[in-house]
């Protein structure tokens, strides 16, 4: 055999390698991580609470989550996918930010400092209440019954009664709702209960959203925890 055609062929062979193997460890996987804001006053370093965090596109701002940070001036959203993200971080007296993050392939925390001042961009979050005027919405009981019309052997149908007017309702079977979002409230409401006979553990909250003055108010129950048993 020619020697330098040989040596040709197992350039290019060990060059076609190399392309693989390196578009095999730049490949991403499609999964979900978290992402963290911090927010502080860019003054005195001091965490803002109750400040508002979109996270979505410049189409729209909330596309993938909106919330409030906590007494820490921190707020978490999960299962971002990986994409382009903006955020925008506001609150009363300072002045508004948007910043974009390239896509996420792992879980990321991001600080961000605001002036004070006013102006900028604006997150459109529901305004948190104080514990006082949550505890004035509760789930005062709630009553399971299997739904007879359910294409699924588990559907049920949930009926909540609470202490004042709702307008959302959430149900799951996780104590932190994880995939369950909230739906309008109703007297009943379908839901599809895990496969299988015996025990089940429902968790049921209501919240009440509402305009005042141009801002989002959001009261929110605590969370009933209600024994259910499949037949």
């Amino acid at each position: 055999m020619n020697t330098p055609h040989l040596g040709h062929w197992l350039t290019l062979l060990g060059a076609a390698l190399l392309s693989s193997i390196t578009l095999s460890a730049g490949a991403a996987p499609l999964s979900s991580n978290w992402l963290e804001v911090h927010l502080l006053d860019k003054q005195d370093g001091k965490p803002l609470a109750n400040a508002a965090v979109c996270v979505g596109t410049r189409a729209r701002l909330d596309q993938f989550g909106v919330g409030r940070t906590d007494r820490r001036g921190v707020v978490r959203f999960e299962d971002i996918r990986p994409s382009t993200l903006v955020v925008t971080t506001s609150d009363r007296g300072y002045q508004g930010r948007q910043q974009v993050l390239e896509p996420l392939y792992q879980s990321h925390v991001l600080v961000v400092k605001l002036t004070t001042g006013g102006g900028g961009p604006v997150c459109d979050a529901p305004r948190a209440v104080s514990a006082g005027s949550a505890a004035s919405l509760t789930v005062d009981a709630v009553r399971v019954r299997a739904d007879i019309n359910a294409p699924a052997p588990t559907g049920v149908l949930v009926s909540a009664r609470v202490s004042g007017p709702a307008n959302q309702i959430r149900i799951s079977e996780q104590a932190d709702f994880e995939g369950a979002g909230w739906q309008p409230y109703k007297p009943s409401v379908a839901f599809v209960l895990s496969a299988g006979r015996g025990g089940k553990q429902l968790y049921v909250q209501v919240r009440r959203v509402s305009q005042a003055q141009g801002a989002s108010i959001e009261v929110v129950s605590p969370v009933k925890k209600v024994p259910y048993r499949v037949n």
